[in-house]
């Protein structure tokens, strides 16, 4: 008897008991009893509808340079003094354009050195030719030839310090365009092993992909935009789905971290039934793509429905079966 009252506190304790408490196993009482159950909640989708209309179509692209490239310039030798900087930011270099001339005090020096050496010794040279001319008696040619050697010396010598300062010099490596300076160079000061200039190298094209290349012409001027600021850039080419554009417009104060598009308008397309492109789903499988929906039934409950589609705007795509429409879809 202990352990069958156990239980039944047990299972009591579920329930709301109306008028007085269960007595114990000898009572005859029958009590009414409720239990209180939550409801059953069905989970609540966003929704849209299936329309009928006409939609405007339109293509937008994101381009980016052909062969991007980044060269950074710099120099170590302390012993250099700024001469020359031949650029601004946004200049359009050619390979061996010199970029950044420098001078080196120790290098003149050496240079002047053996150049004030060598007209020297050219001096001597013509003086003992003449005065062989006035003496014939007297034979100055071993004097000469010494000369002329000491000559040819001091010159390789030259030759090799302006050699030495000349690789010092900042030469652009290929055609590009100027894309930074650094600040303490472009008010004339010269910082050991710090990031002189970058220039950006490449073919100057820009190339974007797109499944719909017939929707393009060659030859055609076409506007990108890159934030508030746009360019102009015909279509130079176009290979299988890759589009190649070549600058119209003045491109320098185009940065790499600028993001350019391209948005063509489509021919628009009339009297079709469509749904936000959010509402369908795509399914990748090797037997191929399929498109589904996600339809509410009168019941509130939603079904997976196969779909066909066919063009696409930025907001909507296009059913050409498996709704109807004023039928609702979920929102994915």
């Amino acid at each position: 008897m202990e352990g069958k009252g156990r239980r039944i506190r047990a299972v009591a304790s579920l329930f709301v008991v109306s008028g007085i408490a269960l007595g114990g196993c000898a009572s005859t009482n029958r009590e009414v009893v409720s239990m209180k159950q939550q409801p059953y909640e069905k989970t609540i989708y966003q929704t849209v509808e299936v329309q009928r209309g006409d939609l405007n179509p339109s293509i937008t692209l994101t381009l980016s340079m052909e062969g991007y490239e980044r060269i950074q310039y710099d120099s170590t030798n302390e012993d250099l003094e700024l001469d020359t900087l031949h650029v601004s930011v946004g200049d359009k270099v050619k390979k061996g354009d010199i970029l950044v001339s420098f001078e080196s005090e120790s290098i003149r020096r050496t240079i002047e050195q053996y150049e004030d050496d060598k007209r020297q010794k050219e001096l001597l040279v013509e003086h003992y030719g003449n005065l062989m001319k006035i003496d014939q008696s007297v034979d100055y040619n071993a004097d000469i030839a010494m000369l002329r050697e000491d000559i040819q010396v001091a010159s390789l010598y030259i030759e090799e310090a302006q050699n030495e300062l000349a690789g010092y010099q900042i030469i652009a490596k290929e055609d590009g365009t100027i894309t930074r300076i650094n600040e303490y160079l472009r008010n004339g000061y010269y910082m050991p092993g710090k990031a002189l200039l970058t220039e950006v190298c490449g073919s100057g094209n820009y190339s974007a992909s797109t499944r719909e290349p017939d929707v393009f012409t060659v030859g055609e001027v076409y506007t990108v935009s890159a934030g508030v600021a746009s360019y102009d850039l015909r279509l130079r080419d176009i290979t299988d789905q890759t589009l190649t554009f070549e600058p119209v417009s003045d491109m320098s104060s185009v940065s790499d971290s600028d993001i350019l598009t391209l948005t063509v308008e489509k021919p628009p397309i009339t009297d079709v039934l469509y749904v936000d492109t959010d509402a369908v789903v795509l399914v990748e499988s090797e037997e191929g793509d399929s498109y589904y929906v996600h339809r509410i039934k009168e019941n509130g409950y939603r079904e997976a429905v196969l779909v066909t589609v066919g063009e696409q705007t930025d907001d909507y795509i296009v059913i050409t079966s498996g709704v109807e429409v004023g039928e609702k879809v979920t929102l994915e």
